[in-house]
């Protein structure tokens, strides 16, 4: 089979793993520190403003805590989007409101957003679709003029870059990604990134059982002399969703390596494009007109033979799929469907993921373009 996803891992990450055992402390330790740090500097930015956790989804979750959203409070989030979004905004009791994206690169825009916008809007929820950025100067512009926290799904955006700044550090808040089917792959874990740095203290408690962030134990490190260590006071509730010191040795091994990652996944995106374009009533995704830098997660085809095509492909050992289903259409959420999204319905009907990952071979992907070629040669 022709997976869609596959990480690459080899002995560099278990010489780190190694490491790790022979210290004989495998939980939150100094690796912690040194893999948030080389990311923060991976992406120009300062450690200070990052902080690690257990998935991107536990840091979307966080952001509801963080933005302090609550009932009276609107949260825009493209239709197309991963379902942890809205089940981060549906627990914390705000209201959901979808938005359109665009159908051809499946992200958001301004005109999107706007007519959403009210007194009541919190924040904004937006995902740069397999790796290539959203037009974000408008976007900022617009959330600016009304309050509006932005808040970056960069799960599959590591590395992405628009006009030189890093997705994910753009907006408020930016979460990543480093599950199994990433690019930088470390099982499971994510990263956080906040620009309010007065929020960073609230993160690190919130991910940390409330323990107030002044020692590693929660110890009130304010007083001249404690005796008592073993005390602590906390501020606020809290889970326990920290990175430890064997998921970031993994990482720091795959943070070296990502950049040669990403020229594999943009070359065969780029021989895709010039293999596919053309061909029958295939679409290839639209590139900006912006200066961007793309993490090329995803590649995808639009053709209304999709379903058809996906099943042919899949018969000859090639997994394809469509990410991510309309939350509109979704039992969970479809009650919060208030209005029309027929672009979105156009991607949801249209749209095929090809296999692109670091691990594929050139002669795979090659295997790809001809199947899809004999499918219509076929027709």
């Amino acid at each position: 089979m022709i997976n869609l996803f596959q990480p690459q891992l080899g002995n560099e990450e278990l010489s780190e793993i190694s490491k790790v055992f022979n210290s004989n402390w495998i939980g939150k330790g100094q690796k912690v520190s040194e893999f948030e740090d080389k990311f923060a500097k991976s992406l120009k930015s300062s450690s200070k403003k990052f902080i690690s956790t257990t998935s991107c989804t536990e840091g979307i979750f966080l952001s509801a805590d963080i933005f302090n959203f609550c009932p009276k409070d609107e949260i825009i989030i493209p239709t197309i989007s991963f379902p942890s979004i809205g089940s981060a905004v549906l627990d914390s009791g705000a209201k959901l409101v979808f938005c359109d994206v665009d159908k051809h690169s499946l992200n958001v825009t301004v005109n999107h957003i706007k007519p959403h916008i009210n007194n009541r809007t919190k924040a904004l929820f937006l995902t740069h679709y397999g790796g290539i950025p959203c037009d974000m100067d408008p976007l900022v512009s617009l959330c600016k003029k009304h309050n509006i926290y932005i808040i970056e799904d960069s799960a599959c955006s590591v590395q992405s870059f628009y006009k030189a700044k890093a997705c994910g550090t753009i907006g408020d808040m930016g979460i990543w990604s480093f599950d199994a089917m990433k690019t930088l792959s470390t099982g499971d874990g994510g990263m956080i990134y906040l620009k309010n740095l007065d929020f960073i203290n609230t993160a690190k408690e919130r991910l940390y059982l409330g323990l107030p962030n002044k020692s590693k134990s929660g110890l009130d490190s304010s007083k001249e002399e404690n005796t008592h260590w073993w005390e602590y006071s906390m501020n606020r509730t809290g889970r326990r969703a920290i990175m430890n010191d064997i998921t970031a040795s993994i990482g720091l091994s795959q943070l070296i390596k990502v950049n040669s990652f990403i020229s594999i996944r943009e070359r065969i995106f780029m021989h895709y494009m010039e293999n596919l374009n053309g061909v029958g009533d295939i679409r290839v995704p639209p590139m900006p007109e912006f200066d961007f830098k793309s993490s090329y997660y995803f590649f995808w085809i639009q053709t209304k033979y999709r379903d058809n095509l996906a099943t042919y492909l899949l018969e000859r050992g090639i997994y394809t799929t469509f990410r991510y289903w309309p939350l509109h259409k979704v039992d969970l959420f479809n009650s919060f469907s208030t209005d029309d999204y027929p672009e979105s319905e156009f991607a949801s009907s249209f749209t095929l993921n090809l296999p692109l990952h670091q691990s594929l071979s050139d002669d795979d992907a090659d295997k790809v373009i001809a199947a899809i070629k004999e499918f219509y040669e076929k027709l």
